[in-house]
This record gives C-alpha cells, sequence and structure tokens, in this order.
C-alpha cells in the first residue's frame, strides 16, 4: 500500500511541477487545440489551446513507476500496451496539428492501428505474463472457457479487441469537457487500484495508482478553464490502462460498470448515429450526450462534476459486484 501512495504522490508532483512548462512548451510551437465548427458556440473560445497534454501524464506516470515499480513481465507488459495506445494516440494529434484541422486520422486507420496493440497485447498477456483464456462472469459458479489451442486464442483475441478497442475509443468521446474524462478516468483507475490490491496484484495496483495521480495532477491544468487538453494522447493512454487491468484482473465483463460513464458516452453517439441514418432526426441535440446538456443550457463545469459523480456511482456498484461476486467466493 506504501508502494501504490507513494507512487501517486510522485507521478502527481512531477506532473504538477512540469505541467506551466510543457504548457508554455506547446504554446511556442502552437501545438494547439482546433475546434470543431460544428460543435457548442462556446468552444469556440477554446481554439489555440495547448493539446497532446497526455504526453504530460505519461511523465508523470513513468517517474511514479521508476522510484517504486519492480521490473517484471507483468509491469513491462501494461507498459507496452499503454506505450502503444498512447502512441496511437499521439500520432493522430500529430496529424491534427501538422494538418492544422480538427480531424486526425480516419476511424478506419485508427482501427488498424489499435488493432495491431491487441495483438501485441494478445502476445503479452497469453505468452509472458501468463494471463488465462477463461472469463469470470459475476453470479456464475463456473468460468467460461474460451476453448483450447486456436480457437481458444481466436476467442479471447476477439475479446481483448472489444476490451481495448473498444475502451480506448469510448474515454476518446468522453474527451469533450474540461476534466471530463480525466476525472472519470482517474475514478474508474482508483477502482482498479483497489481490485488489482485485493487481488495481490500489487505491481499493476501500483501502475494504476501512479496513473491516478499523474490524472489528479493533470487536472490542475486541465480544469476548466482548461489551459491544456490531453488530446487522443492521454485519452487513449488513460484507455489502455483501464484494459490492461480489465484484462489482468479477468474483470473483463465488469468494465462496462466500472466505467460506466464511457458506455453511455459511447452509446449516445452509436443512438445518434443510427437514428439519425434511419430517420434523418436526432434523438440528441448533440452528440456525445455531454454537449446535448450543454445545448440544454447546463454550465460546463455542472455538467463535468454532474458526470463525475454518474461515474463515480458506477464505479462503486462495479467495485460491489466485484466484492461480492468475485472477491469474496476466491
Amino acid at each position: 500500500m506504501f508502494s501504490v501512495v507513494l507512487g501517486a504522490a510522485v507521478a502527481f508532483f512531477v506532473t504538477v511541477t512540469l505541467g506551466s512548462s510543457f504548457i508554455h512548451f506547446l504554446q511556442t510551437r502552437k501545438f494547439g487545440q482546433y475546434v470543431r465548427e460544428e460543435g457548442p458556440e462556446t468552444h469556440l473560445i477554446k481554439a489555440g489551446t495547448p493539446t497532446m497534454g497526455g504526453v504530460l501524464m505519461l511523465m508523470g506516470l513513468v517517474s511514479g513507476l521508476l522510484v517504486v515499480a519492480r521490473p517484471n513481465p507483468a509491469t513491462f507488459a501494461v507498459l507496452l500496451i499503454v506505450a502503444a495506445t498512447a502512441g496511437v494516440g499521439f500520432y493522430d494529434d500529430w496529424q491534427k496539428v501538422s494538418k492544422r484541422h480538427s480531424e486526425g486520422l480516419s476511424a478506419r486507420y485508427k482501427f488498424l492501428l489499435l488493432s495491431l496493440v491487441v495483438v501485441l497485447a494478445d502476445v503479452m498477456a497469453l505468452r509472458y505474463v501468463g494471463v488465462t483464456q477463461n472469463v469470470i462472469v459475476p453470479g456464475f459458479s463456473n468460468n467460461l472457457v474460451l476453448g483450447p489451442g486456436v480457437v481458444g486464442v481466436g476467442l479471447f483475441s476477439v475479446l481483448m479487441l472489444f476490451v481495448i478497442v473498444g475502451t480506448t475509443n469510448a474515454v476518446n468521446l468522453t474527451d469533450g469537457l474540461d476534466g471530463l474524462a480525466a476525472g472519470a478516468g482517474g475514478i474508474a483507475l482508483l477502482t482498479y487500484t483497489a481490485i488489482a490490491f485485493l487481488e495481490r496484484q500489487y505491481d499493476l495496483a501500483i501502475i494504476c495508482g501512479a496513473m491516478v495521480g499523474a490524472i489528479i495532477g493533470f487536472l490542475w491544468y486541465n480544469s476548466h478553464p482548461a489551459e491544456i487538453f490531453m488530446g487522443d494522447t492521454g485519452s487513449l493512454a488513460i484507455g489502455g490502462v483501464l484494459s490492461a487491468a480489465a484484462v489482468l484482473t479477468k474483470t473483463e465483463m465488469l468494465l462496462p460498470v466500472i466505467g460506466g460513464l464511457f458506455v453511455i458516452v459511447a452509446l449516445s453517439v452509436m443512438i445518434q448515429v443510427v437514428v439519425f441514418k434511419l430517420t434523418r432526426r436526432r434523438v440528441f441535440k448533440m452528440a456525445p450526450i455531454h454537449h446535448h446538456f450543454e445545448m440544454l443550457g447546463w454550465a460546463e463545469n455542472k455538467v463535468v462534476v454532474r458526470f463525475w459523480i454518474v461515474q463515480s456511482a458506477f464505479s462503486a456498484l462495479g467495485f460491489l459486484m466485484y466484492y461480492f461476486f468475485l472477491y469474496s467466493s476466491v
């Protein structure tokens, strides 16, 4: 527990300490955010705000781990997955900055790159970390076994595809208001810090805790009005840690509950697109759903804080389900 707290404290301190200098670095090189013209009018003032702040979070994370983490396959596997997802996000951010446009990588190309991350995660999880090909379903005493050999690996890969690609994209969609994705991600990762600790996966608990510390340090500058945005680098990094934690603790089925807010945001986009294509009508004034509430007249801070409360409720529910259905049965 001391290592978890120390790692989080170091990550927080480094992120806050380097924040001002990093923001100045981005400003001098004009690495600013390009705001969608079709977005809320109140967001136009945010144009030019430094982006790619996920790099700052990762510096805090690595600093915390250098102090307390132990070199072992599990630690390297998680960091490799996080580096890969963050790398895809960084490439996307760089495309936006270099092209001076709000659109970066195409959805198809981003999906392809994240699918390659899934292949990497498969190899690391099954070959080097010893993750089993079974799925633990809360409330059921028997595990769902995905089968032996190639069949089992294939089904496990499909599961990993849903977990990693789905989580990273859901977090990315949530990153639309100052502090929203960072705060919600920190809440979900705090839950996974506790789960990893109870599972005696202390190295994973240290990584999750350090990421929470880095996120809180980032929120020092990302809270409204934001001085820096995390960009896809940050949102995909948070999604990478969340998905890795879910796979290593065998709580893939609980991840949609623990990260419930991200699921709601992703569903709001899917519903909006499908209904509009079928009926040419919109269910929400604007998607993702946090923009819908902005269009209803809610202040940005009110939307963010209330969504944090919703995420806290989901994370608490997910932890209770884990404790009563999984941990208590061990």
